[in-house]
């Protein structure tokens, strides 16, 4: 832990302190000391980069630059009021910067997690380090969901501007780690979504959508049961689903209805589509796939919104945001 003179920080949880003492403790007796100058050098360098951030302004506090009064409101109405090319340039270096933190705190723990994997004695560290790469991981593309509903000026601006506020509040209590996670929502449907093999059969998704169901809160349910749910937002919940594309989808159930059948295996399906679909299938002991499927789901959206074709315009997660948000109480 250290302190600033704004507020104070703490790189790693007393958990994640005790994971990287044990892990330089045995490295030490096995005589690794090039090993255990990594691990320090990474865990030194966390704590200078999160130093750094720390000497930033407050993004939620009001300043005053010569005459111009700089706030919370003033900074929401500048990202909500251009589009992707500029957002960049409008993004406050505290955020900018923590992002660089985060990505860089997943790199380290991936270089815990490939150590622990080969030792032995750290082994009883290999789940929950697993754990703690998928929240980073998740709090990571969570943000990006929000940048996505912020950039996207089809989307009511009391919706971007609750997207945005939102996204501040991330950027300000970055590095605090009591804060409440980020879109805990988000988060519990891809713990499911990451841990889940979708079985196929008739394309409709109700087993897969069962298990994920399970495992998250009511708003999830409010969501599912509306009756002006929009036919973007189920073609988007289905590729969310089955990790396929929405025209790989129409492949598949036109040769369903062509052959006759009422469902289909996994194996049949990947013949279909002669193992070339767009999204590469998902490698279950990397949850950095969550943030790449969430980036190529995205893109694909974008193209078909601007070629102007068939298929889903949106993600499942920025829709099921879009919703959350809307939402008074919220």
């Amino acid at each position: 832990m250290f302190v600033s003179n704004i507020q104070q920080y703490m790189v790693f949880t007393d958990e994640e302190e005790q994971m990287v003492h044990d892990v330089i403790s045995v490295l030490t007796a096995k005589g690794l000391r090039e090993d255990v100058e990594t691990v320090k050098n990474n865990q030194s360098s966390l704590h200078d980069l999160a130093n750094s951030i720390s000497r930033y302004p407050s993004i939620l506090e009001s300043h005053k630059l010569v005459n111009d009064q700089r706030t919370i409101e003033s900074l929401i109405n500048s990202i909500c009021e251009r589009e992707v090319p500029d957002m960049i340039l409008r993004i406050p270096t505290k955020a900018i910067l923590g992002r660089a933190y985060t990505i860089a705190k997943i790199n380290f723990l991936l270089m815990l997690h490939y150590i622990i994997r080969k030792i032995p004695e750290l082994i009883r560290y290999n789940e929950p380090i697993n754990s703690l790469i998928a929240n980073n991981v998740f709090t990571m593309t969570a943000e990006e969901v929000y940048l996505s509903i912020v950039e996207d000026l089809s989307i009511s601006q009391h919706i971007r501007h609750n997207a945005a506020n939102l996204i501040a509040h991330n950027w300000e209590y970055r590095l605090d780690c009591g804060v409440r996670e980020f879109a805990p929502i988000l988060q519990n449907l891809w713990r499911a979504r990451y841990r889940m093999i979708p079985a196929f059969g008739t394309l409709m998704g109700f087993t897969e959508l069962f298990r994920m169901s399970s495992e998250t809160e009511p708003a999830w349910f409010d969501y599912l049961q509306r009756d002006e749910l929009s036919d973007d937002e189920v073609f988007s919940l289905e590729e969310f689903i089955f990790g396929l594309t929405y025209e790989e989808l129409v492949v598949l159930r036109g040769e369903m209805k062509q052959q006759g059948k009422t469902s289909l295996r996994r194996d049949e399906a990947m013949v279909i589509l002669g193992n070339k679909h767009a999204y590469p299938e998902y490698d279950v002991d990397d949850s950095r796939e969550m943030y790449r499927s969430f980036r190529d789901r995205k893109n694909h959206g974008r193209y078909r919104k601007r070629a102007g074709v068939e298929g889903p315009k949106k993600t499942f997660e920025e829709n099921l945001m879009c919703f959350l948000l809307s939402i008074p109480e919220i």
